[in-house]
């Protein structure tokens, strides 16, 4: 089997609300007309900020593909304004189900949120998997997703373990991660397991916000599932690195003059 890989797409710095820059968007990426059809794509996640624009890209990449993969990333979550989060009544997860709807509607693509899906013999699990937040102050002062994912209207306070004083918050980010961990957890088995949030620790780096760009699960999920390949984002650096007999591979966009010689990474799986 094929797999053409790709992840943190960002769609709204390429092509936002313009259906014709998103169909030379397409043709750029995949270097194809329509004519051309390829095996498998899987989408690793952060795909843009709006549900409209992402469906439309999705229906494009449809055309050139037998099946495609997707799963969620933190920026599939953000609401970036008042009327985007009255939109979806204050709650992230509200776009992302209407997202999931959307897509059903696309018969040769299928989004991974915590299930197993085989596809010519290749048993692929997926989902957007969260990190651990070890400082409330500094995931609030420094992180993005602090400020644009919602689960409710009326902000949380919260005092954490090394943290003094009650800190406002907009989702909870130890729910989800705990949500996160219970569905790869009851995994058996998957050949490919595909997430937003890399499974190990990608760059060595000292910085207090380290931890929120893996988990700090993956080793012992890979010891126990084995799987062949983990596909992942969230980091906007090229990777490919070899774990317990596991590929570890990420192929983002990420954003203009991130990446500017971005092509589509194309893998073989048995």
């Amino acid at each position: 089997m094929t797999i053409d890989i790709i992840s943190d797409i960002h769609l709204d710095f390429y092509a936002r609300f313009n259906c014709v820059k998103m169909e030379a968007f397409v043709e750029k990426l995949i270097k194809s007309k329509r004519d051309k059809i390829f095996e498998v794509l899987v989408i690793a996640g952060d795909i843009g900020h709006y549900n409209d624009d992402n469906l439309y890209l999705i229906e494009l990449l449809s055309k050139h593909y037998e099946k495609i993969f997707i799963t969620w990333g933190n920026h599939d979550l953000y609401l970036l304004s008042t009327q985007h989060r009255e939109k979806y009544n204050y709650n992230s997860f509200n776009r992302l189900n209407e997202f999931k709807r959307m897509v059903k509607s696309i018969k040769n693509v299928v989004f991974l949120d915590g299930q197993k899906v085989e596809y010519k013999g290749t048993t692929f699990w997926g989902s957007g998997l969260w990190y651990n937040v070890t400082s409330i102050e500094h995931w609030s002062n420094y992180m993005n997703d602090s400020k644009y994912i919602y689960d409710r209207k009326e902000g949380y306070k919260i005092v954490f373990p090394y943290d003094f004083f009650p800190i406002k918050y907009n989702f909870d980010t130890f729910k989800l991660y705990k949500k996160e961990y219970e569905k790869i957890k009851n995994l058996d088995y998957a050949d490919v397991i595909i997430t937003h949030i890399p499974p190990i620790k990608i760059f060595d780096n000292s910085d207090l916000g380290d931890n929120y760009y893996f988990v700090d699960y993956g080793e012992e999920i890979i010891k126990k599932i084995k799987p062949k390949l983990w596909i992942f984002g969230h980091i906007h650096a090229k990777t490919y690195k070899k774990f317990q007999d596991c590929d570890l591979i990420a192929n983002p966009l990420g954003y203009p003059e991130e990446n500017e010689k971005f092509v589509l990474e194309k893998i073989y799986i048995n």
